[in-house]
């Protein structure tokens, strides 16, 4: 990784030495050499206090929000054996690799759960560094501070960046990715001469390959990337006009594609058996598309908003007027790009994810926020790009606002309460349930969250009382004289079932002597049993 950032963030006039040596001698190498690395290590200083920026955004108040399903399903998966980790997480349409990998850091970590998200946080602050360092790379400084700001301040990327998941680290490696495949479209030419020779551009296509190879075998969401990308290789092989290049581009191109799927199909093989054939089906909890879903995504992974984790709506925003900005200054950077190699490979690497996931939702729902968030690194690059625009004496007003906005903006994900008070339902239950007692929950995986947000040093709560979301089951106890606790409320996405309704479905149990919210999401009843209740 440092090597590709100390070769990233040289800028043109690292470039340029080479023609100055050869036409002002010595005297003159020497002056544009010191040049060349003074403004390679300013430029260096500022992607590390990007990366530190985004880093501190991530990690203030992680433990703020509780674990949700995917998380809790990622602190039982991490304990499983070696075996059964595997074979869940294929079982369950995931590549094991993320959750290995924090099995093998775990001991390095506190005992507590929240020690599964730092790894996310990491991955998040590093991927801001990477914006920076591509867009002052095909751009300006400028662009590079205005790029990685908005990777760093981004809501949505903050939000999954203090989440035990995989995306992070996909975005970052994409984001490694994009860099080298830039490159290559920087310097078509060399691009083409064959790897085995010295002077080929080993760190382009290293860097696309290997970081390609890495974001598929992490995660799933990273299989369009391999769809834009090769888009990306084709245009870069069509504006070869020397015959002999482009025959020795395509020999590098095959060979990509080669060691790609050679690395990553018996991955996915192994989830196309696990899953029985049956992939799309078990995708039916995702809501269906509508106009008003698709301003969702766009808003939170574009235009710096944030979401709800378990339903599909935007949150309050500080600041409404800073995803349009962020609009506007994308426009301005893709106008700007328009006619030039690079910025083609970046309105695909944009583009092919969301239209993928659109045209995929037209026969089976497919789009969620998370599903389309590394394409923000190509779009933030972009809107990097625009703002360069600015006069130079702006600039800096530019930047500082910028800085403040996303600052303000990022406030309401600290305060607000974006994943459901499963750890106070854990808490409630059991400082009130005494043995015999049956808890009947709504949502299916409520169990699971119960028993993974359960009190530290307490008895686990199905030692002593039945867990279940069958209501017959429920109903049955409480005919034997067990007290029922009644918990409405979701652990995941999903259609939200009404606290009427839920009472309703509930109302042989007679009527609740006790109800206590927990959170906006999660309410818990309490009926007695027969025996218990008072007559008229």
């Amino acid at each position: 990784m440092n090597e590709i950032v100390t070769s990233a963030i040289r800028t043109d006039a690292s470039y340029r030495r080479h023609a100055l040596e050869d036409s002002a001698g010595l005297a003159g190498s020497s002056v544009v050499h010191k040049r060349s690395w003074t403004q390679a290590r300013s430029n260096m200083a500022w992607m590390l206090a990007i990366v530190l920026l985004g880093l501190m955004a991530r990690l203030f108040r992680i433990d703020h929000q509780p674990l949700w399903l995917d998380e809790a399903l990622t602190l039982q998966r991490i304990h499983l054996g070696l075996s059964g980790l595997m074979a869940d997480s294929f079982t369950n349409r995931h590549m094991p690799t993320y959750f290995l990998l924090l099995r093998v850091v775990s001991p390095f970590f506190g005992t507590g759960d929240d020690w599964l998200r730092i790894p996310s946080a990491l991955f998040g602050a590093m991927s801001a560094g990477m914006v920076f360092v591509i867009a002052s790379r095909i751009g300006s400084r400028n662009a590079g501070i205005v790029a990685g700001l908005l990777m760093a301040l981004s809501p949505l990327q903050v939000q999954y960046g203090q989440e035990a998941r995989s995306y992070t680290l996909v975005t970052l490696l994409i984001a490694v990715a994009l860099w080298g495949l830039l490159r290559l479209a920087e310097q078509p030419l060399r691009a083409s001469i064959d790897v085995r020779r010295s002077d080929a551009d080993r760190m382009g296509w290293g860097a696309y390959v290997l970081s390609t190879i890495a974001a598929l075998d992490v995660l799933g969401d990273a299989v369009p990337w391999l769809i834009a990308s090769n888009l990306s290789l084709l245009l870069i092989w069509r504006s070869l006009a020397d015959l002999s290049s482009a025959r020795a581009f395509c020999r590098n191109w095959i060979g990509s594609v080669i060691a790609i799927i050679a690395c990553t199909a018996p991955f996915y093989a192994a989830i196309f058996a696990a899953s029985d054939g049956h992939m799309l089906q078990k995708f039916d909890w995702i809501p269906q598309m509508s106009w008003q879903h698709m301003w969702v995504v766009a808003g939170s992974v574009y235009l710096m908003r944030m979401v709800a984790v378990v339903k599909f709506d935007l949150m309050h925003t500080a600041v409404p007027l800073l995803g349009a900005m962020v609009a506007l200054a994308g426009c301005m950077g893709l106008f700007r790009m328009r006619a030039k190699l690079q910025g083609r490979v970046l309105l695909l690497s944009v583009l092919v994810l969301p239209l993928l996931i659109l045209s995929i939702s037209l026969f089976k729902s497919m789009l969620l926020p998370r599903y389309v968030l590394w394409s923000a690194v190509p779009f933030f690059v972009l809107v990097g790009l625009g703002a360069d625009v600015l006069p130079r004496r702006a600039w800096a007003m530019a930047a500082t606002l910028l800085l403040l906005l996303g600052v303000v903006n990022l406030g309401p994900v600290y305060r607000m309460e974006t994943k459901p008070r499963w750890d106070m339902a854990a808490a409630t239950l059991a400082a009130n349930v005494r043995p015999g007692d049956t808890v009947f929950t709504g949502d299916p995986n409520a169990p699971t969250m119960l028993s993974v947000l359960h009190p530290k040093g307490e008895l686990p709560l199905e030692s002593t009382t039945l867990v279940t979301s069958q209501l017959d089951e429920a109903l049955a106890r409480w005919r034997q004289g067990s007290r029922v606790w009644a918990v409405n409320g979701r652990s995941a996405l999903g259609q939200r079932e009404e606290l009427s309704d839920f009472k309703n479905r509930v109302a042989a149990l007679g009527t609740p002597v006790v109800e206590i919210p927990q959170g906006k999401e999660i309410t818990i009843l309490m009926f007695p049993a027969p025996d218990e209740v008072e007559p008229n």
